[in-house]
């Protein structure tokens, strides 16, 4: 039997190898989208791990001056608001509480 290429199947190689050079072009564009995920989806890790070693510095500091506060506000967020309204806990006024609000 002869084994040489055929016209058609010459053609039916070209187009599988066509379609196999697609899919690995197609692939490698797929996993860049994927590496720009997972870097997105690393620095929001390291965003949080940021946020939570200044919000424990905070609470630390400023517990020193003010350490009932904690326990008053446990909320991260909200703690950092307080301490930015309150700023020293002596000179505190007693229309802080209508701010708070």
């Amino acid at each position: 039997k002869d084994k040489r290429l055929t016209a058609l199947a010459c053609g039916k190689a070209q187009l599988g190898l066509g379609h196999s050079y697609s899919r690995a072009k197609v692939k490698f564009n797929v996993n860049r989208v994927d590496n720009m995920i997972i870097q997105c989806s690393a620095i929001g890790d390291q965003l949080d791990k940021e946020i939570n070693t200044n919000v424990m510095r905070l609470k630390e500091w400023y517990g020193y001056h003010f350490p009932e506060l904690v326990k008053l506000v446990p909320d991260n967020l909200m703690y950092a608001k307080v301490v930015m309204l309150i700023k020293n806990r002596k000179a505190m006024s007693e229309d802080i509480a209508d701010k708070l609000e």
